[in-house]
């Protein structure tokens, strides 16, 4: 009878004086320069496709980052054919539409609020003439209706001036404009004396005069209405090319939650919702769509320990 053997399992002991000579035994450079090898075409064939990749990713961000600030006139790139071309191509027709919806409705307004001069210039004049000859009896109900006509006209106008100042930037010729002079007429017809002022003397800007003119007469109207008692400051100076003029005051601020809101149309912080405390929610909205139509930016920010902030940016102007 044949046996068949079947090799059982065989142990390899190796016995070197160090473990470098382990390694010279097993020879690991071939393995070493194939895993080099891979990892280098990897990053010849991947890297490319990586940055890319990142790099549009970085530009349809920056995007939406600007269409979210109300710039819809901002396009990105839409050639590639993956599926990053078709979002770029998906954003650009939702910022189109943004600018289509939000120039119409400004459009709107505008057309609503000329149409209404009129009729209410009579209505102020007939207002005027019945509190003439009025009735005694009714001298009360004459100076309530009075008070109700002149909140529509204020409001017809805030709205003629926030149709006005959402032009869009090259539809708006900018000029040197020297600060001192505008803020010091601005100053005078807001009647407000107990502005602490800090100027940078010779200061020069590109804007169009009448809407910086505006903007700054809002925001000091806002701080002089919401800032309490207290002082209220208006500062200008430069940071790298820009101007920075600032208004600020010492007053309860604005509730944290709202500050992400503050510029939007109509919209008011709950304090303001009020007759005595504002108007219609538009100043705001007026000294962004003005400063945004100088090619500039506003930034609102509450003080600490309290009072609040609002920063018109501008460019300088270049020297003569």
């Amino acid at each position: 009878q044949r046996l068949e053997s079947r090799p059982g399992p065989v142990t390899l002991v190796i016995v070197a004086p160090s473990l470098g000579a382990i390694i010279r035994f097993l020879d690991w450079q071939p393995w070493l320069l194939a895993g080099a090898a891979v990892i280098i075409l990897s990053i010849l064939f991947w890297l490319p496709l990586v940055r890319s990749i990142t790099r549009a990713l970085g530009q349809l961000t920056a995007a939406t980052e600007r269409i979210a600030e109300g710039r819809f006139d901002t396009r990105v790139a839409d050639t590639r054919q993956d599926e990053l071309g078709h979002l770029g191509q998906a954003i650009n027709r939702m910022a189109a539409r943004l600018d289509t919806l939000v120039s119409g409705q400004k459009r709107f307004l505008g057309d609503a609020a000329h149409e209404l001069c009129s009729p209410l210039a009579r209505l102020q004049v007939a207002v005027g003439i019945l509190a003439e000859r009025d009735d005694p009896a009714l001298r009360e109900a004459v100076a309530d209706v009075r008070e109700e006509v002149q909140q529509m006209s204020a409001l017809v106008n805030e709205l003629l001036a926030f149709s006005k100042a959402g032009l869009r930037p090259r539809e708006v010729e900018l000029v040197p404009v020297e600060l001192a002079p505008l803020i010091a007429r601005v100053i005078e017809r807001e009647n407000a004396g107990r502005v602490g002022l800090n100027l940078m003397t010779g200061l020069v800007v590109l804007a169009e005069p009448a809407l910086l003119e505006r903007a700054l007469g809002n925001l000091l109207r806002n701080a002089l209405r919401y800032g309490g008692d207290g002082p209220i400051h208006l500062a200008a100076h430069t940071e790298g090319g820009m101007a920075v003029l600032s208004v600020f005051d010492e007053g309860p601020g604005v509730p944290p939650e709202s500050l992400a809101r503050l510029g939007e149309p109509f919209y008011r912080p709950e304090a303001a919702r009020t007759r005595e405390g504002g108007g219609a929610g538009l100043g705001r909205a007026i000294v962004r769509s003005a400063v945004e139509a100088c090619q500039g930016f506003l930034v609102l920010r509450n003080r600490a320990p309290h009072g609040f902030l609002a920063e018109i940016h501008l460019k300088r102007a270049p020297a003569a």
